[in-house]
C-alpha cells in the first residue's frame, strides 16, 4: 500500500502522516488492507468530495482530499447532515467566513473517518457486493461505511493515536 500526498504550498498542511496512517495495519484485516493500492492525500477547493474509491483491476486507489490552511478547512456544504458531523469531530464551521477551524488532533481524527469511510467502501464492496463496485452507493452501504469508520475511529482512540505529537510526513 502507497501513501502519497500531493504537493501544496507552505500554508496548507495535512493532518496525517505516513507513520499514522501505518497505524491502520494495527486495526485492519490484511484481506483489506491488501486490496489498497495507494491512498492519496490532495487538497482540492474546489470539489464538495472529501473522499473517493476507484477500483483499478483487483485493488482500489483511495483519494482523500481534506487539507488545512493555518489549522482551517472550506466548508463543503451546508447540509444538516455534513455540519452535524464536522460538528462532532471538533470542527468550528464559520458560515460567515466559509471556513472550519479545527484543532489539530480534531482534524485528524476527522481524516480518518474520511479515510476509514472509504476502506469501508472497499470492505463493503468485497463483502456484499462480490467485488463489483457499484455506481451508486446505497443509503444502506453508506450507513454501513459509517458504523464501519466509527469502530475503528474508536480503536485508534484506544491506542491514543489522536493525543501523540505530530509526526513527519
Amino acid at each position: 500500500m502507497k501513501i502519497c500526498y500531493d504537493n501544496v504550498s507552505s500554508d496548507y498542511s495535512y493532518p496525517v502522516s505516513k507513520k499514522d496512517i501505518g497505524e491502520i495495519k494495527k486495526i485492519i484485516l490484511p484481506e483489506i488492507t491488501d486490496k489498497i493500492r495507494v491512498i492519496r492525500f490532495g487538497c482540492n477547493t474546489k470539489t464538495t468530495q472529501e473522499g473517493r474509491i476507484v477500483k483499478q483491476g483487483r485493488v482500489y486507489d483511495i483519494r482523500i482530499n481534506f487539507c488545512l490552511n493555518n489549522n482551517r478547512s472550506l466548508i463543503l456544504s451546508d447540509r444538516k447532515k455534513y455540519i452535524k458531523e464536522i460538528k462532532q469531530f471538533g470542527g468550528s464551521p464559520d458560515f460567515k467566513s466559509g471556513f472550519i477551524t479545527w484543532k489539530l488532533n480534531d482534524a485528524k481524527r476527522y481524516s480518518f473517518y474520511i479515510l476509514f469511510h472509504e476502506i469501508g467502501h472497499i470492505a463493503f464492496c468485497e463483502k456484499y457486493l462480490n467485488g463489483n463496485q457499484g455506481t451508486k452507493n446505497s443509503s444502506a452501504e453508506e450507513q454501513w461505511c459509517n458504523n464501519f469508520s466509527m469502530k475503528l475511529i474508536r480503536e485508534l482512540e484506544k491506542n491514543a493515536l489522536f493525543n501523540l505529537p505530530d509526526s513527519d510526513k
